[in-house]
C-alpha cells in the first residue's frame, strides 16, 4: 500500500500544487476565506479585509516556490522582485479577495456533499483500479503539507469562486458575423512568386579607404567596444573537498549497510491477471469453473467481467492482496481474495526474481554517502569559521590558507565568464554564480561566504574593475574592413534586388526566373500560406505579412538571413465559412475566450467599486526595499 501511495502521490504533487490549487484560478491562487488584520500591519485593504504583512509574504513566497523550478532551484528575493513577484502577488491577493466577497454576499454556500464529489472526482486521489483511495488522498496531501481541513476550506474557496466566474462568463456567446469574419481573416490563403538574392550576389567589393575605414569605425561604436572586466580572488569551499579528507571505518560501513539494506535489494516482481467481483458467490463459482479447467479468460467473461493485466508489480503495490499474489507459482490461480474493492481471483502469468547487492558491490557507494553526509555536518562548522574571519576583516587568501580552501585568481572576466580573448574561462565550477556577486560589488570589496546550488561555498573579492572601452582601431581593424565589406555587400545586393522590383512592377512581362538567375540568385513558387505564417521560401513573417496588405500582382521587397528577398503576389484564395466542412469551432472558441476575458475585467472593475481597494505601497517597499 506504501509503495502504491508514493507511485500516485508522487506522479500528481507537483500536478495538485499548481494545477488544481493554484492554477485551477491562475488570478486567485490560495487563500484564507475572509481574513482579518491580525497583528500584522495591514499592507492592502480590501472593503471590510484588511491584508497584513504576513500574509504578503507568504503569498510573495509561494509565488517564488512556484517559478524556482525555472531557475534550476535558485530564485533570490532580489530576483522575485526584479520579475514583478511583489507586484503579481498583491494583485492576486486582491483579485481573489474580490471574488471571495463577491460569493459571500451572492449568499453562495458550497455544501459538503459538492466538496467530497469533487474530491472523489480528482484523478489525483485514485488508487490503481482508477478508484478514490482515502490513503492516497490523505498522502497526496501530506506531501503538499495541507491538513484534511485546510484541504477542504480551500476547496470550497475554489468552488465559491468558479460558481461566480462562471455566472460572470456564462453568457460569453462568440456572435456569428465576428467569427465568420475572424475566420475569413485567419484562413484567407496567399500564394507568391520568390526572388532570394544572397548578398555573396554583389561579388567582390574590394577593400575600403582609409576615410571609410575611420566612418564605419565610428559609426559602429558598440560593435567595437571591449565589455567591462573584473579582476577576482574566489576561495571556495567544496563538499567533495571535505569528503576526500574524511575517514569512514569498516564497521561504520556495515552498519550503513544494514541500515538502508532496502536500498540495495531489488524487490521480486510479477506480472499478474487479476479479476475483480462484488461477491464471494461469484468469486467462489469462478474460482471452482477454473479449477475445472475452464480458462481464466473466460471464465471471467462468463462471471461478467474482464481480466485486469498488471505488468511487473511489486508486493507492496498491491494493497490489501500482494501477499496472496506472490504466495503463487507461476501459472497458478489464487482462490477467492476479498479486499475493500471486493473479491478478487489472481493468476500469475509471470515472476522476475528479486535479487540483493552485496556488500563489497556497494561499498565504494556507501563510503562515498557517508563521507558526503558528514563533510556536509563539518561545512556548516567551517563556513561559519569563514564567516566570522571574513567579516573581522582577515584577508581573503589567509582566511583561505587556514582552512584548506581552494584559492583562485581569475585576471580579467567579463560578466558571461570570457577573457579579453573572447575564451570561456575554464575549471571554476559554477563560475556564473560567482560572477553574479563579483559583478554587484565595487573593486576592493569582498564578499559574504555564498552557498550554491550544489551545497558548496564560496567568497569573492573583486581586485580591480576595468569599465567598457572603445578598443583602438588598429585593434579591431580586421573586424572593421569585414563589418564594411558586408554592409557594402548587403547596400548591393539591394540595389540589385530594388531593380528586379522595378522591372517587375513595370509589368513589361519579364521572366521571373531569368530575371533571378541572371542576378545569380534562385526562385520558388510558395505553396498557399496563411498570415500566421512563419516562413515560406524565406520569406519572413514581415514580407509575408506585407503580402497580406497587397493586391495580386503586388511587388515587396525585403531583408532575409544575409539576402535580400523579392515576392510578387500571385493569387488570393478567400476562406469561406459557409463551405461544406468548415472548422469554425476553433475561431468560435477564441472569440467566446476573449468575450470572457473581457467580462472578467470588467465585472473585476466593478467589484472594485463595492468593495473600495486601499494600496499602502511605502509599507510594502519597508517589506522588500530595493537592492
Amino acid at each position: 500500500m506504501l509503495q502504491s501511495i508514493r507511485s500516485f502521490a508522487g506522479s500528481w504533487v507537483i500536478k495538485i500544487l499548481f494545477a488544481l490549487l493554484i492554477a485551477s484560478f491562475a488570478v486567485w491562487g490560495i487563500g484564507d476565506v475572509f481574513r482579518g488584520a491580525g497583528p500584522s500591519e495591514t499592507v492592502v485593504s480590501i472593503g471590510p479585509v484588511d491584508i497584513g504583512r504576513g500574509e504578503l509574504d507568504r503569498e510573495v513566497r509561494r509565488q517564488m516556490e512556484r517559478l524556482r523550478p525555472l531557475f534550476g532551484g535558485s530564485l533570490t528575493l532580489g530576483q522575485a522582485q526584479q520579475f514583478g513577484l511583489v507586484d503579481q502577488a498583491v494583485s492576486g491577493l486582491v483579485q481573489r479577495t474580490l471574488y471571495d466577497l463577491a460569493a459571500r454576499d451572492a449568499g453562495i454556500h458550497v455544501g459538503t456533499d459538492v466538496v467530497r464529489r469533487r474530491i472523489a472526482e480528482e484523478p489525483a486521489f485514485r488508487n490503481e483500479f482508477g478508484q478514490f483511495d482515502p490513503n492516497v488522498f490523505r498522502a497526496v496531501l501530506r506531501q503538499n503539507n495541507l491538513g484534511e481541513d485546510e484541504y477542504i476550506a480551500i476547496l470550497r474557496q475554489e468552488i465559491a469562486r468558479g460558481l461566480v466566474a462562471g455566472a460572470v462568463a456564462g453568457g460569453a456567446v462568440a456572435p456569428q458575423p465576428l467569427v465568420a469574419d475572424l475566420y475569413r481573416h485567419r484562413e484567407e490563403r496567399r500564394v507568391a512568386e520568390v526572388i532570394t538574392l544572397p548578398n555573396a550576389v554583389a561579388g567582390d567589393v574590394g577593400q575600403p579607404d582609409e576615410a571609410a575605414v575611420q566612418a564605419y569605425y565610428e559609426a559602429h561604436p558598440v560593435r567595437f567596444t571591449a565589455p567591462e572586466y573584473r579582476a577576482i580572488t574566489i576561495a571556495r569551499l567544496e563538499l567533495d573537498d571535505l569528503a576526500r579528507e574524511i575517514t569512514v571505518s569498516d564497521n561504520d560501513l556495515r552498519a550503513e549497510y544494514e541500515d538502508q539494506a532496502h536500498e540495495f535489494r531489488t524487490p521480486e516482481r510479477r506480472s499478474l491477471e487479476i479479476v475483480l467481483l462484488e461477491d464471494e458467490a461469484a468469486a467462489t463459482a469462478m474460482a471452482e469453473a477454473v479449477a475445472a479447467g475452464t480458462p481464466f479468460d473466460e471464465a471471467a467473461r462468463a462471471a461478467g467481467t474482464e481480466p485486469l493485466p498488471l505488468d511487473g508489480v511489486t508486493r507492496d503495490e498491491l494493497p490489501e492482496i500482494g501477499d496472496a499474489a506472490f504466495a503463487l507459482a507461476e501459472g497458478a490461480v489464487s482462490a477467492p481474495v476479498r479486499s475493500g474493492l471486493g473479491w478478487h481471483l489472481i493468476r500469475v502469468t509471470g515472476v522476475r526474481e528479486g535479487s540483493t547487492r552485496s556488500f563489497e558491490e556497494v561499498r565504494e557507494e556507501l563510503l562515498t554517502r557517508i563521507r558526503r553526509e558528514r563533510a556536509a555536518d563539518l561545512m556548516f562548522e567551517v563556513s561559519n569559521r569563514l564567516e566570522d574571519a571574513l567579516a573581522g576583516g582577515r584577508p581573503l587568501e589567509e582566511t583561505a590558507r587556514a582552512e584548506g580552501l581552494t584559492l583562485t585568481r581569475v585576471e580579467a572576466v567579463d560578466a558571461t565568464g570570457r577573457s579579453p580573448a573572447g575564451e570561456p574561462v575554464g575549471g571554476i565550477d559554477e563560475l556564473q554564480d560567482i560572477l553574479q556577486v563579483a559583478f554587484r560589488q565595487p573593486a576592493g570589496q569582498t564578499s559574504g561566504l555564498t552557498e550554491t546550488r550544489s551545497r558548496n561555498f564560496f567568497a569573492v573579492r573583486t581586485d580591480s574593475v576595468t569599465p567598457p572601452a572603445l578598443r583602438p582601431l588598429d585593434a579591431v581593424r580586421d573586424e572593421v574592413v569585414a563589418g564594411w565589406q558586408a554592409e557594402e555587400q548587403a547596400r548591393r545586393a539591394a540595389a540589385i534586388a530594388d531593380g528586379i522590383a522595378e522591372q517587375l512592377r513595370a509589368g513589361t512581362g519579364a521572366d521571373v526566373r531569368q530575371l533571378a538567375e541572371e542576378a545569380g540568385g534562385s526562385v520558388a513558387v510558395t505553396a498557399p500560406f496563411t498570415r500566421q505564417a512563419q516562413s515560406v521560401e524565406g520569406l519572413t513573417p514581415n514580407l509575408i505579412a506585407q503580402l497580406f496588405t497587397v493586391d495580386p500582382g503586388a511587388v515587396v521587397v525585403g531583408t532575409a538571413d544575409d539576402a535580400r528577398v523579392v515576392a510578387r503576389l500571385t493569387g488570393v484564395t478567400p476562406a469561406d465559412p459557409a463551405a461544406a466542412g468548415t472548422a469554425l469551432a476553433p475561431v468560435e472558441d477564441d472569440v467566446a475566450r476573449a468575450i470572457e476575458g473581457d467580462l472578467m475585467v470588467q465585472f473585476a472593475e466593478a467589484l472594485r467599486v463595492d468593495y473600495p481597494v486601499s494600496m499602502f505601497p511605502d509599507r510594502i517597499r519597508q517589506m522588500y526595499p530595493a537592492d
